[in-house]
């Protein structure tokens, strides 16, 4: 279980204890062709609302009922309002 929190907090989520278990037997890792891994941050990329909606004041305050969610997604939305609209509601 420790592990599993640790892992976690670092964004690696393991399914199950056979997963982690069987992970002790690995000696070799292999990534693509380019090498590369990514860090997994979700980030909103566009932003789409119904016509003639407060695009700015929509973001607002779907970040600030975000923010209380620890959620990658939550957490994306609530930096990305903050970005563009600034400080967010309580």
């Amino acid at each position: 279980m420790v592990a599993s929190g640790r892992g976690a907090e670092l964004g690696i989520f393991v399914k199950g204890h056979r997963a982690l278990e069987s992970v002790r037997a690995v000696d070799t890792v292999v990534l693509d062709k380019t090498g590369t891994l990514t860090e997994g941050r979700m980030r909103v990329a566009a932003l789409a609302c119904v016509a003639g909606t407060d695009e700015l004041g929509l973001l607002r305050f779907a970040g600030a009922v975000e923010r209380a969610s620890e959620h990658a997604i939550a957490r994306a939305v609530t930096e990305h309002a903050e970005q563009l609209a600034g400080p967010l509601p309580r």
